[in-house]
């Protein structure tokens, strides 16, 4: 008789990292694009979300050009993951210029990096009520990370409760209470900028979306559990 770990792993066999960084979009990240989709799948992913930094500074480069380096990195994740065979999503890490805080956005297309980069020089209220649809999710990012500060939870989806970045403390217990008063999904990711530091965490669901939207339409559903090494979470 299976064990009830084997069970749920059989149920949801489709593991994606929903956070990713990749050079030179995101100057933190260590890892080209082509390296981040090779880590993720010799790791066991499936699928890949590149959540790319989009910062307030970001806003003093003409959008065109902006969002057109943006999108370099993402289409060559995207060439890397046909090859591949693993599955890659847009979406993005925004920041606001009244904190340090960021938010992570899913179920967007290209044509949103040009609409996202009209905000970031204006603050998560402005940018939920501009930009909040049905098809996309904003969840606040490892709130409890030293100098952030927790969001207006009206213009939150959800938390990342789950931030396995190896050299952060996320302070997981502390998410985890404060989502209880937000509500809306829990989510985790590795938050991958390093070699070495791929696969922290799997979000493992049913089906593999084949785009961000649908990514985000599950990741809504809430039907998905998280693999930390060789235990398994339930949301």
């Amino acid at each position: 008789m299976l064990k009830l770990k084997e069970k749920l792993m059989q149920t949801y066999p489709f593991r994606i990292e929903l956070h990713a960084h990749t050079n030179p979009v995101s100057g933190c990240s260590q890892l080209t694009p082509a390296e981040v989709v090779q880590l993720c799948q010799q790791a066991g992913a499936n699928g890949v979300a590149i959540t790319n930094h989009a910062l307030p500074w970001n806003h003093d480069i003409p959008c065109n050009e902006w969002a057109e380096r943006y999108l370099t990195d993402y289409r060559l994740a995207c060439e890397e993951g046909a090859r591949l065979g693993i599955a890659v999503y847009l979406g993005m890490e925004m920041r606001f210029p009244d904190s340090n805080n960021d938010y992570l956005i899913y179920g967007i297309s290209e044509e949103f990096v040009k609409t996202a980069w009209k905000y970031l020089d204006k603050d998560l209220e402005s940018f939920y009520k501009a930009c909040k649809t049905d098809n996309c999710l904003i969840i606040q990012a490892h709130p409890f990370r030293d100098g952030l500060t927790r969001a207006n939870t009206a213009c939150l989806d959800g938390v990342e409760v789950f931030n396995l970045h190896p050299n952060h403390n996320s302070r997981v217990g502390l998410a985890a209470k404060w989502q209880l008063s937000v509500g809306g999904v829990i989510l985790g990711g590795t938050d991958l900028h390093n070699r070495g530091h791929e696969g922290q965490i799997f979000t493992c669901f049913r089906r593999l979306p084949t785009d961000s939207y649908e990514l985000a339409k599950e990741i809504k559903k809430g039907d998905y559990l998280f693999k930390i090494g060789d235990s398994v979470i339930l949301p």
